[in-house]
């Protein structure tokens, strides 16, 4: 087939047998395509999750150094034996660094994400990638090295927006070069990634905390995944929806010819997408194919996974164990729910394509509900080692339900929720929202949680007990489907307490 302005189709030899007569104008035949994936783009996939390595290490490494006997003696929060004349700070000064230390990154994060929604569409998803890299390497560098506290509060925000960019740009990125067969399963990568960089941080802190200088590397030790991403990029290919609207038509071909085993179903859709073009930032908050309803969506989602409380969890999970243990049984307390984390999410590997988003959405946030309520409760117990051990069990049972659902499933099911025409800079504003209630989050609990941590928990029940029915209520099911069924799907649903697709 040859028209104007169109994609001619061009198999490669290992493709070769996987169509036969394929109408790439009508699409006749795709669905009877045998689904055959090449190992390049499970590469691909893993290469743009190293961003989520880069957080999750952040996550761990960060909030363990609270209390680690050499960052507190650095800033001063408590007097090394041979400081003479130290002055160790007050609760309400070492409460106001920690939600600083945390609030900070995230207000970086959030400017990134929005910022790179307009440089991913400007430049292509692989450079902005290496860049969101670069950003990172700079913040964290700042980190390592800060002599004083307000030093470190300049590289949280510099490293936060690193992140922030990488985490607007690897889920796109993984949602478009990722055939829709496994789509789900690529896309649990970035989540995947986060839970291991967070395990091999706390691994690591063990004895980290033991080293006067340990705390340089729980904030600096990520350098070392964003200089192998930016290495590793230098061998991936760009987005082939992104060249679609941007590139040659032989780029978008060598493209396709590297990353998809299913060319000429692909090779439609972006020949579609080529011709619908970009659109402006007004049609992202216009009632076109129901955008704004959209964009609420994916914002009010985010929202709810930080509102859960599961970055407070896991952030300061150090410093809540510490009120039932001693400092090292803490950090040890936090490597075992870190270690949870991790192995929970091969569960969504494994289902998220087989039972859909919205199922593991709200099956996730059943479990987590009464989970929180328990801590809830034993928080405001007698704070003892018996209660600490029960705090551990059911936050380790929370940890499950977050793990094979608000945590991987939202980053895989918001870039799904657009079209390619709005995608960067709807994913972007939904990925804003994740960052700004991270911020809220982050720097309220420490605050909050001295005040009273089992009201902090009862919050946390309750805004996971008002997302799984926004879910239920409102979220269509993307498992599956190409953009334009994803548009219908939008256009069909009617809010409703019984769900037809159940």
């Amino acid at each position: 087939m040859s028209t104007s302005g169109s994609i001619k189709s061009e198999q490669p030899d290992d493709t070769q047998n996987t169509f036969s007569d394929v109408d790439i104008e009508s699409g006749a035949n795709l669905a009877i395509a045998p689904k055959r994936t090449k190992k390049f783009i499970i590469l691909i996939a893993s290469v743009a999750a190293l961003g989520g390595l880069i957080f999750g290490f952040d996550i761990a490494g960060a909030g363990a150094t609270f209390v680690m006997g050499g960052f507190k003696h650095h800033f001063k929060w408590e007097c090394a034996h041979d400081d003479i004349g130290c002055v160790g700070a007050s609760q309400g000064t070492m409460d106001r660094d920690k939600g600083l230390i945390n609030g900070l990154f995230g207000i970086g994060a959030a400017i990134g994400a929005l910022l790179n929604s307009r440089l991913a569409e400007q430049f292509g998803r692989r450079i902005t990638l290496g860049l969101s890299a670069l950003v990172f390497i700079f913040g964290a560098s700042i980190q390592a090295w800060a002599p004083v506290m307000e030093v470190m509060w300049a590289g949280r925000i510099f490293s936060g927006m690193g992140i922030g960019m990488l985490s607007m740009c690897s889920p796109v990125y993984i949602g478009e070069c990722a055939p829709e067969h496994i789509r789900g399963a690529l896309g649990t990568l970035w989540q995947l990634a986060i839970t291991i960089g967070i395990v091999l941080a706390s691994a690591m802190n063990i004895g980290l905390a033991k080293l006067d200088y340990g705390w340089r590397i729980s904030y600096g030790g990520n350098i070392l995944f964003a200089v192998i991403l930016i290495l590793c990029l230098a061998f991936m290919p760009e987005s082939p929806r992104w060249l679609a609207a941007h590139g040659t038509e032989e780029q978008v071909k060598e493209s396709l010819s590297k990353i998809d085993s299913e060319v000429e179903k692909l090779q439609h859709e972006v020949e579609e997408e080529r011709k619908l073009g970009q659109a402006p930032w007004s049609e992202v908050f216009s009632n076109k194919n129901l955008m704004r309803r959209r964009v609420i969506l994916g914002f009010v989602l985010f929202a709810f996974q930080q509102l859960c409380g599961i970055n407070a969890v896991m952030f300061y999970a150090p410093d809540i164990l510490n009120t039932f243990f001693t400092e090292s049984q803490a950090i040890t307390g936090t490597l075992v729910l870190n270690t949870i984390n991790c192995l929970s999410t091969f569960i969504t590997v494994a289902t998220v394509d087989r039972f859909g988003r919205t199922k593991l959405l709200t099956l996730g946030g059943m479990l987590m509900f009464p989970c929180l309520v328990a801590c809830g409760i034993l928080s405001v117990a007698e704070q003892t080692q018996g209660v600490g051990y029960a705090v551990l069990v059911f936050a380790a049972i929370y940890i499950i339900g977050f793990a094979f659902s608000w945590g991987p499933v939202l980053w895989i099911v918001i870039p799904e929720m657009f079209p390619y025409r709005t995608r960067g800079k709807a994913v972007g504003i939904c990925v804003m929202s994740n960052w700004i209630f991270t911020t809220l989050v982050g720097a309220v609990f420490p605050v909050a949680s001295t005040a009273s941590l089992g009201a902090c928990f009862f919050f946390f029940a309750g805004a996971i007990f008002v997302a799984v029915g926004v879910v239920y209520v409102f979220q269509v099911e993307t498992a599956e489907k190409t953009s334009e069924e994803i548009d219908q799907a939008y256009e069909n649903h009617k809010p409703a307490l019984k769900r037809k697709d159940w």
